[in-house]
């Protein structure tokens, strides 16, 4: 199912500029799975494996790239969904959160990729601002850039993924070339977490 993630785009090859204002050699891009029910299934059930593990009342997703998993997840599993915006609304009720309330419940935190870790430590502190107890969080690919180690001493919330960027560039190792390779190993070694 793993090779998939090259034909449709999943995993890309190349220099990009990553909303983490950092330039990298690849680019994940998970949005592309939810347009193929098969591979969103897999993925879906690859989170689940995960969050089977842990204890928590309602799953919460960053927007945007966890949103569309916080939701099936939360249907799948029967939970109570929630996600959290960059920033407040400016009209309406101007929440932050929006969806089930989280006051008082133990909360899991979905994202699609974690990178330095910034998006999830502004999830979670408003989810404990809004009277959350956060349980974990959970993300598809770990990049391998310190966003767990980050994530970890800002807030003590632990990290879960599905993959790390090394597990999954092995996994795609007899798809992708030699260079392609290196240059995301070479990459990933300046990041010392």
């Amino acid at each position: 199912m793993i090779e998939k993630f090259l034909e449709l785009g999943v995993v890309k090859f190349g220099i990009f500029r990553l909303s983490s204002g950092l330039e990298s050699p690849f680019y994940i891009d998970l949005r592309n799975v939810l347009g193929e029910p098969e591979l969103l299934r897999w993925v879906i059930e690859q989170y689940r494996e995960i969050l089977l593990r842990l204890k928590f009342d309602i799953i919460v997703g960053v927007a945007t790239g966890g949103i569309p998993y916080a939701s099936i997840l939360g249907y799948t599993l029967g939970k109570p969904i929630s996600y959290v915006r960059p920033e407040a609304k400016e009209h309406g009720t101007g929440r932050l959160i929006e969806g089930a309330e989280v006051s008082g419940r133990e909360v899991v935190v979905i994202d699609d990729v974690l990178t330095t870790g910034k998006s999830i430590i502004g999830a979670i502190n408003a989810i404990r601002s809004a009277g959350g107890i956060v349980a974990g969080a959970v993300v598809f690919l770990d990049r391998e850039q310190c966003g767990s180690r980050n994530i970890k001493t800002a807030t003590g919330v632990e990290v879960y993924s599905v993959y790390k960027m090394r597990g999954l560039l092995d996994r795609l190792k007899d798809y992708i070339d030699e260079e392609q390779y290196r240059s995301v190993i070479n990459y990933l070694a300046q990041w010392r977490c």
